[in-house]
């Protein structure tokens, strides 16, 4: 803490004001890093992982003879919720593979593309707002991103499906929550069609292709195959 950031803290104090949920990274600094993306609303991990609220998770439709168990479940809800829910299943040994070994072994992700648009469906209805921006897209992404590197099994692998917008950002995300040295590959996805979004006058060239960043746990021993 600079000398400056605790003469503020000490004002503040003395009269009576909020303190800024900024201030927890200063008071409260997380591991020193190689390296890390800073940008305003940034959470410790401590406290991402202890104020995420886990939901009780309810049956509500079952199909064939899955009505026990684990398999083929599909969860909706909150998904940041949810995968606190599951943390706790697999704290207590609930929530195992076939083998017994306990956690995910893949997670693909296809979050929002920060393009501040709605998105509707093939008759017209509401499917879903990409409203989140900037460093609130970040935080959202990463507190989810710190979920699943704790639900991942020993032998776990995490992909999560970008375009040229925010990717980079999310490269550097990865290597701080799952650490540089476990990013195995960026893979490019090249969509088959012949479109080009390139405009007349435009400056950019068209963007024909989306980006798959793989990575994972710390704890992995193997090499990819």
């Amino acid at each position: 803490m600079t000398e400056e950031q605790r003469q503020e803290l000490i004002r503040l104090l003395q009269q009576g004001e909020d303190i800024a949920p900024e201030w927890a990274r200063i008071l409260f600094p997380p591991e020193k890093r190689e390296y890390e993306l800073v940008y305003h609303g940034k959470e410790r991990e401590e406290d991402i992982l202890a104020n995420t609220l886990a939901v009780p998770l309810q049956p509500v439709r079952t199909f064939g003879k899955n009505d026990e168990g684990w398999h083929n479940m599909l969860i909706f809800g909150d998904n940041l919720q949810v995968m606190k829910s599951l943390l706790e299943l697999k704290k207590a040994g609930q929530l195992c593979n076939a083998d017994g070994t306990s956690g995910a072994r893949l997670v693909y992700i296809d979050p929002p593309f920060a393009t501040k648009q709605e998105f509707r469906g093939t008759q017209d209805q509401e499917a879903y707002q990409d409203k989140i921006a900037g460093a609130e897209f970040l935080e959202f992404l990463r507190k989810r991103l710190v979920l699943i590197r704790e639900l991942l099994a020993e032998d776990g692998s995490v992909y999560v499906h970008l375009d040229t917008k925010k990717v980079h950002y999310v490269k550097v995300l990865l290597d701080e929550v799952f650490g540089e040295s476990n990013f195995i590959n960026e893979i490019i996805w090249k969509r088959q069609s012949a479109h080009s979004d390139t405009k007349q006058g435009s400056a950019h060239y068209g963007r024909l292709h989306d980006t798959i960043l793989f990575s994972w746990p710390e704890v992995h021993m193997e090499s990819p195959v």
